[in-house]
Formats: C-alpha cells, structure tokens, sequence
C-alpha cells in the first residue's frame, strides 16, 4: 500500500509548473495529503518581496492602531518574519489554486531564498525539512543544445531528492481529469 501523507509541488510560475500543480492537487485528493508549493527566489529577489510584504504589513498595524481607526484589536508593533515569509509566499502563489483545492489539500505556500548551488539544492532541502513523501515537479521539453548549456534543476532534484520525484513533461498528455 502506498500512503502518502505529504507532497511538495516546487513552482516558477510558469506552465510546466502549473500543469505539476494540477497533478499535485490530484495526488493529494487521492491520497488525502498535505500539498506544500514552494517557489524558490534568487536570494536578491527573496529580500525585495520580504521586505515589500514586511512594509505592508507594518504599515496596515500603523493604520488600524491609529486613533482615527475604528476602535477594536491593537496590533502588536512588528509582524513576525515567520509571518511576513508565510504572507508574501501566499501573495507570491496566489490564484495557483481554488479556493476548493486549498482547503481539500490543506495546501500551504512556501517561499524559499535559492541556496548558493542554485533552486535544486534549496527544493531538496525543503523536501528534506518537511518529510515529504513524493515531490511532483514540472520541465518543459529541452532540445539537447539548450540542456547542456542550462542543465536542469530538475534532473538535480531527481537525482537527491530523498523521496520519489514524479516528472510532468510540459505539455504533457494529460492523464488529470476536472471531476
């Protein structure tokens, strides 16, 4: 019997990426499984969307601890950086999935700074970290020239991945079907 308990779904927004969405959140019905999608940002980029998300949220408390604010809840001063990370990755992945599928999946997003060997090694990490049992991952079709020059964070995560890792081949033959 196979149990699968928690699956990560790493995504760069792109179409190959959201057709491993697509599979993640059937596998994940299927086996009623945790979802993780984590996107995985230069570590420069990373900053930038903390720190927008950061302002944001301490401008908002600003707004509603304001005396001209309606009377409720204060908040506290600074949101906590667990907080911000957890928002900006919702902000970030927003509209990747419905509303049905967050809640079916108990889908959570994740945003990750790309470590100094690049997106692969910070997808195997966060495999590593969260115990998942099976990583889906997108990759559009490459022509032989093109692989050799890029390589491909795929094959890298296929290769120490510390579960089973499902490619989805973009565009794929599509074997998900809508209920």
């Amino acid at each position: 019997m196979i149990a699968l308990k928690r699956i990560l779904v790493p995504t760069n927004l792109g179409e190959p990426s959201r057709a491993a969405v697509r599979y993640g959140v059937a596998f994940a019905r299927q086996f009623d499984a945790k979802l993780y999608v984590v996107h995985v940002l230069p570590a420069e980029e990373f900053e930038a969307v903390i720190e927008t998300e950061r302002m944001s949220e301490t401008l908002l408390q600003k707004a509603a601890a304001s005396p001209q604010a309606p009377q409720g809840k204060e908040l506290p001063g600074e949101p906590r950086p667990e907080d911000v990370i957890r928002n900006a990755a919702r902000e970030d992945l927003a509209g990747l999935l419905s509303a049905d599928e967050e809640r079916d999946t108990r889908a959570e997003y994740l945003l990750r700074p790309a470590a100094t060997h690049g997106p692969g090694q910070e997808i195997v990490a966060c495999a590593n970290e969260l115990g998942v049992q099976l990583v889906i991952m997108g990759k559009h079709r490459q022509g032989f020239v093109d692989h050799l020059l890029s390589g491909s964070v795929t094959e890298k995560v296929m290769r120490q991945a510390p579960c089973p890792v499902l490619i989805v081949h973009y565009p794929e033959q599509e074997f998900v079907v809508e209920d």
